[in-house]
């Protein structure tokens, strides 16, 4: 935690204030400067015979004037405020001093200033994290009621400054007249609840020609529009509900149109549009209710369950179980079927060979022997076939 060294006025301010006491001048604290010098090992009598503040890093401002516990007439208390919102490199607040300026001189003196015995460390921005630095300098000057002090309040806003403005806040009092004042004026609505007014009885209701600006009611009346209002029988009768125009803008040709039917048929319907001019004639979008979504979502759900299913195969429908029996043969049963018919096939072809009877010597005799032939050989003991 920082920690500062009482107060030394300059010689040029201890001269200042002197006059001060004395009543022969008068004169303002104006401005409030940091520097990274450490100077708290120099003696009084150098620091006093200071006339500017070495490396001067930034200047600060003056946000508040407290009264001194010591002596309210001749000691004031200086609030000073420092941030890093312009630091690009990091230092330590070593030496803060006050300048001064007399009544009548364009001059500024340093006045006074304070060392550090344990420095406040500012850091830089780069990571534009804000660090605030609060100070309060004690410091003689002669006579409180021949000083000014030229407080900056951009941005700052002292203990005093905010009691100040919290007093002139209302009380809870104060809003619960002035709750009690806006009720009256929504009961009181020409609007809403007048007999005459913007109330509408009996009758058709054009809604591309109706301009009136504001809010109006109707009852028992039909409504009709060149413009499509999906989901609405225009030719319904003795409905009521709201209209509502709102211009974009103040006296702007284009507003917005609300419609509002209550109680229609099975529920309410809303329709809004933004018309160009009084007399256009755009389509309505139809405001979905709570109810129109769910339906909207059953709806998709069953056409996402009924997309999957198989209508008909050969005309013939699927059962409970999706299950189509066409009388068609299995897959199984097809190569069965083949494997059969492969079999018969070489039956035939044995059937279909020719065939050749005769002796030993005449078969060995032929000129040559045919595959597709069967040859019986004739011997005295048996038939051999080749």
């Amino acid at each position: 935690m920082s920690k500062y060294n009482k107060t030394i006025l300059t010689t040029a301010g201890l001269d200042l204030a002197i006059k001060a006491a004395r009543g022969k001048t008068k004169f303002t604290i104006t401005k409030t400067a940091a520097s990274a010098d450490n100077l708290a090992d120099k003696k009084i009598d150098e620091l006093q015979e200071l006339t500017e503040l070495p490396n001067i890093v930034q200047y600060g401002q003056i946000v508040d004037v407290a009264d001194s516990t010591q002596d309210k007439n001749v000691v004031i208390g200086v609030g000073l405020y420092f941030n890093n919102q312009d630091i690009t490199q990091s230092y330590d607040l070593n030496t803060i001093a006050l300048y001064a300026k007399e009544e009548g001189s364009d001059k500024e003196i340093l006045y006074g200033l304070t060392t550090a015995v344990e420095p406040e460390t500012m850091p830089d921005y780069q990571d534009e994290v804000l660090f605030k630095f609060n100070l309060t300098m004690y410091v003689v000057v002669g006579r409180t009621d021949n000083v000014t002090v030229k407080v900056v309040e951009d941005g700052v806003v002292t203990d005093k400054k905010l009691e100040e403005r919290l007093q002139a806040l209302p009380s809870k009092d104060d809003l619960t007249i002035l709750r009690k004042l806006i009720n009256d004026d929504i009961r009181d609505l020409v609007a809403l609840n007048a007999p005459d007014g913007n109330n509408i009885y009996n009758t058709t209701i054009n809604l591309d020609a109706f301009s009136t600006v504001g809010i109006s009611k109707f009852l028992g009346c039909q409504l009709k529009s060149d413009g499509k209002m999906v989901g609405f029988d225009s030719t319904q009768g003795n409905l009521y509900g709201w209209i509502f125009n709102v211009p974009k803008w103040n006296g702007a040709k284009t507003y917005e149109q609300i419609v509002y039917i209550s109680d229609y048929g099975q529920g309410s319907l809303s329709y809004v549009r933004t018309k160009a001019d009084a007399t256009s004639k755009e389509d309505f979008l139809k405001v979905a209710t709570d109810k129109d979504l769910t339906a909207f979502a059953q709806d998709i759900k069953k056409q996402i369950e009924n997309a999957g299913q198989v209508k008909t195969v050969d005309g013939i429908a699927p059962d409970e179980d999706g299950n189509v029996e066409t009388g068609r043969y299995t897959n199984a049963e097809i190569d069965q079927r083949v494997t059969d018919i492969n079999s018969n096939i070489a039956a035939l072809d044995q059937i279909t060979m020719k065939t050749w009877i005769g002796t030993l010597e005449q078969y060995q005799s032929l000129p040559k022997h045919d595959s597709d032939t069967i040859y019986y050989v004739i011997s005295s003991y048996a038939v051999v076939v080749k």
